[in-house]
């Protein structure tokens, strides 16, 4: 009688498996579904944020925005990078107020003629007073091809340095790492940087557009004598 029991439990085990099966294999076309949606989106935004490449024609920055700052790679006018770095600074209130924490986050775009050919994603976090830092980079080679896991993060910290490539993190419905990472955090982060070089953009036009104002009235008032 128990050998019978054992038997038909098997038996409804058995018919339970494939239909696990099914659920696991809908599970992960569905993942694959969602990251390549993401894939996307952050294919649209590296084309966007190549108006960075803008920048590298103007002589001199007029203007950013606070706790920001504009470097390039190499000499006007043989630029073929613009690195754009954002800051957060923590002090004690005062006058003479002493450094507690820093924080850094930038965006460092390069070009192969007119085409993005590099993006390094950094973010740079320091507890002064303990002296702690910790810093992630994250570097894609091959921004515009269709494959993103191929980009490769560096971190340091206290426990020293780790490489990881983005191909290696979990994205399965237990741990949909890969995806949870380009949809929380990567994207988020180059739409800040969308919006910053636009905001720079924006200002760089607007002198140029003061200084032509300027020429034209003064060469209009050469016409009165």
């Amino acid at each position: 009688m128990k050998l019978h029991r054992l038997l038909l439990l098997l038996a409804q085990l058995s018919s339970l498996i494939p239909l696990c099966v099914v659920s696991l294999s809908a599970e992960a076309a569905a993942h694959n579904v969602r990251e390549k949606q993401l894939d996307k989106e952050i294919l649209s935004l590296y084309k966007d944020l190549s108006r960075a490449r803008e920048l590298l024609s103007y002589d001199k920055i007029q203007a950013v925005p606070g706790n920001t700052n504009v470097s390039f790679i190499g000499s006007f006018p043989n630029r073929t990078g613009v690195k754009i770095r954002k800051f957060n600074i923590d002090a004690d209130p005062g006058p003479k107020g002493k450094l507690r924490n820093s924080e850094e986050k930038s965006i460092l775009l390069e070009f192969n003629g007119s085409t993005l050919s590099r993006v390094e994603v950094s973010v740079i976090s320091e507890d002064v007073q303990i002296e702690q830092k910790s810093k992630t980079l994250i570097v894609d080679t091959s921004p515009l091809d269709d494959n993103l896991n191929d980009m490769e993060i560096f971190f340091s910290g206290i426990d020293g340095t780790s490489k990881f490539a983005l191909a290696d993190f979990a994205n399965d419905d237990v741990k949909p790492e890969r995806n949870n990472f380009k949809k929380d955090f990567y994207i988020k982060f180059l739409l800040d940087f969308h919006s910053q070089i636009s905001s720079i953009l924006a200002v760089q036009k607007s002198q140029g557009l003061k200084g032509q104002k300027n020429m034209l009235k003064q060469l209009n008032g050469s016409l009165k004598y």
